[in-house]
């Protein structure tokens, strides 16, 4: 059976169902709205007879009329027309009068009982009996029973002194003939004031409001099938080119949900290798953080010694250039030494020739000695001391000149040597100025790229938890796209159980519903 079929199917069931209710719905609240009209109608027209009972009592008629009855009729014995002036004039007998006169009229049936009536009809039955007790025990103003066939309202009636009820069912003491009987005759009960006395009932049958049911119920039959007609035609209608729609949209869903499926595929094994990527990827980082943290350690390291060799070169630097003024002040002394060793080198030169204008002079004078004979002799022999003494000092002269030449080379080489020391330690402290100024700016970059560092490894470190994120996101992406593949097979195999279904096939268990999917 297909799905329009049984659509259409589902509408009548549905009519029916729904003209159902509206009949059972329409009877209770027709039955209960019956109900009600003649409980108010019943109500209405007991508060109409009290009205007329008011009335009669206030026209004050009764007392002048028992007191003319009573003086055209002494011997107590009334004619029925004088009776029927004294009732006239009785409240409850008005409403008595009119309760029954206007019960054909008006379709009711109008009752009066009581326990103590004048009248054997109005006795009370046992169920009147107990709705007495209950007016007697109660102090309600109406009761109501309903039965499956009338409505009954009860009405109690209670003695009035004021509506002179008390003139007929009071003190018999005050019987207008002293025998203990009222104006009629009857018996004076010796009542009292607000006594129940009676009932009055209106009862009221159900015919007409079964017969309003019926018709009511013809009708909405009558209109009901019309209804269905035009919903099996409208639905006929409507569904045959809603199952059209229906057939196109289920194509074009199922065509979405197949690529809609492929993608999902596709995003799950896209979401796996991004997870497994990502993780490469932590691990990477987190490789890359202990190798930057390891630099780091080296470049504090260097840094350090940087430090230290900056402070090491600054000391060199200080030591060279107190070298270099040392050296300079050897130049100095050796260059004074050296001008020294010159001066004493012309001392030694005159000392020299001294000692050979001597050596002269002691020649000459050994000459001279010898030319003076024996009397030169002691004087040759002092110049011959002279001489040797002149020779001794020449000779001591060349070797001090020697020397001394030899020391003033010594002092120049010295002199050379120190100058070049002195050029070399100047070109040393200008190296060691250079390596301390190049140490300082080592000592620097160090810091600077030990701050550097510090920076990057915290980015790492950053970067490592974005990546762990990223890692944790891309699973939850791997699973999330796992579970939208999950759901987009689920969405393709509802498409073809519903594709099943618009074709006319019935799921009745499982078997069938993996067949249509």
């Amino acid at each position: 059976m297909k799905l329009n079929t049984r659509i259409i199917i589902a509408i009548i069931f549905a009519s029916t169902l729904g003209l159902i209710i509206e009949i059972f719905t329409s009877s209770y609240e027709l039955k209960k709205q019956g109900e009600l009209d003649l409980i108010n109608k019943s109500t209405a027209i007991l508060s109409r007879l009290e009205v007329a009972r008011d009335f009669v009592a206030n026209q004050g008629g009764l007392n002048s009329t028992i007191a003319t009855i009573k003086a055209q009729y002494p011997d107590g014995k009334l004619s029925n027309e004088a009776k029927q002036i004294v009732l006239n004039q009785v409240p409850i007998y008005a409403s008595l009068k009119i309760g029954s006169e206007g019960a054909e009229k008006e379709g009711y049936e109008f009752r009066v009982f009581s326990k103590n009536p004048r009248k054997e009809k109005n006795l009370a039955t046992s169920s009147e009996s107990e709705i007495l007790e209950r007016f007697a025990k109660e102090n309600i103003p109406q009761i109501v029973e309903s039965t499956s066939d009338q409505v009954i309202v009860y009405r109690p009636v209670r003695l009035s002194e004021k509506h002179g009820c008390l003139t007929c069912h009071g003190n018999p003491t005050t019987s207008p003939w002293g025998n203990g009987k009222d104006i009629l005759g009857y018996k004076m009960e010796n009542w009292q004031d607000n006594h129940l006395h009676a009932v009055f009932a209106i009862i009221q049958s159900k015919q007409h409001i079964k017969e309003q049911i019926k018709a009511s119920i013809f009708s909405i039959i009558g209109f009901g099938v019309l209804g269905i007609a035009c919903a099996l035609i409208i639905g006929f209608l409507i569904t045959k080119q809603v199952m059209e729609n229906l057939k196109i949209v289920n194509n074009e869903i199922n065509a979405v949900g197949s690529e809609l499926y492929n993608a999902s595929n596709e995003i799950s094994n896209s979401s796996q290798s991004l997870s497994v990527a990502a993780t490469e990827a932590a691990a990477s980082i987190e490789e890359t953080s202990a190798s930057t943290e390891e630099v780091s350690s080296m470049i504090k390291l260097n840094a350090s010694n940087s430090e230290q060799a900056k402070t090491l070169a600054q000391d060199c630097q200080n030591r060279a250039k107190q070298g270099r003024v040392n050296v300079e002040n050897l130049i100095n002394s050796m260059n004074e030494i050296s001008q020294s060793s010159k001066k004493i080198e012309e001392i030694i030169n005159v000392i020299d020739d001294i000692a050979f204008q001597t050596n002269l002079l002691a020649l000459n004078a050994a000459v001279e000695a010898a030319r003076a004979g024996e009397q030169g002799k002691g004087f040759a022999v002092v110049a011959e001391a002279v001489r040797a003494l002149a020779q001794r000092s020449s000779i001591s002269a060349k070797e001090i000149s020697s020397l001394i030449k030899e020391s003033v080379d010594k002092i120049n080489t010295g002199f050379q040597v120190a100058k070049d020391s002195g050029e070399s330690l100047h070109s040393i402290v200008e190296a060691v100025e250079k390596v301390t100024t190049l140490n300082i700016e080592i000592a620097n970059a160090s810091n600077e790229q030990s701050q550097g560092m510090t920076t990057i490894n915290k980015s790492i470190l950053e970067l490592d938890k974005l990546t762990q994120q990223n890692a944790a996101s891309a699973e939850e992406t791997a699973a999330s796209s796992e579970l939208l593949n999950q759901k987009a097979r689920q969405l393709h195999n509802q498409m073809q159980v519903l594709a099943f279904i618009i074709d006319g096939g019935v799921l009745t268990d499982k078997t069938n519903y993996n067949k249509a999917s």
